[in-house]
């Protein structure tokens, strides 16, 4: 079992030692780069959806 594992976000070089239960940690932590690829992601979404009209 591999604990040590990089950061699964594009711009970080962090390793983290993952002691999550199910070994399934993705960020080195989630208010540095858990946030910031999230906020990435749904940008991306909205702008692929076009814009939206509100009445």
């Amino acid at each position: 079992m591999r604990r040590v594992c990089a950061c699964g976000a594009d711009r970080c070089a962090l390793r983290t030692l993952d002691r999550s239960p199910a070994r399934n940690r993705r960020w080195c932590s989630m208010s540095r780069c858990g946030n910031r690829t999230k906020v990435r992601l749904h940008q991306a979404r909205v702008r692929e959806s076009g814009p939206t009209t509100e009445t």
